[in-house]
């Protein structure tokens, strides 16, 4: 393994346990919808992991719980995450990770 890949490793290990700290506040103010969406345009979700959380329109807290708890569980998709929440202006979120010790780069 190279040192890039363990930096990886451990940059998103740190954003998981950033996002397992911050979990039932993350569910009351994430758009979980258009995170989703953006996530499958870059590949980061699968076709059905989109259409479950989709499913949930009317009920955005569960919605958010669901993309969190695959986010978590597949911690390669932290970093396209922070991504997507700049590009679809969900900073307070953001900035709430990077005030949370999680070393937000770009």
């Amino acid at each position: 393994m190279s040192f890039l890949n363990v930096v990886v490793v451990f940059e998103c290990t740190a954003g998981s346990d950033v996002l397992r700290r911050l979990y039932l506040k993350l569910t009351t103010m994430l758009d979980a919808h258009i995170v989703a969406v953006h996530m499958y345009q870059r590949n980061a979700l699968k076709p059905e992991e989109l259409q479950s959380i989709q499913s949930l329109r009317d009920r955005p807290q569960e919605a958010a719980t669901k993309l969190l708890n695959i986010i978590i569980e597949e911690q390669h998709d932290v970093v396209c995450f922070l991504d997507v929440l700049k590009v679809t202006n969900q900073h307070h979120i953001y900035k709430l990770l990077a005030k949370d010790g999680y070393n937000l780069m770009g």
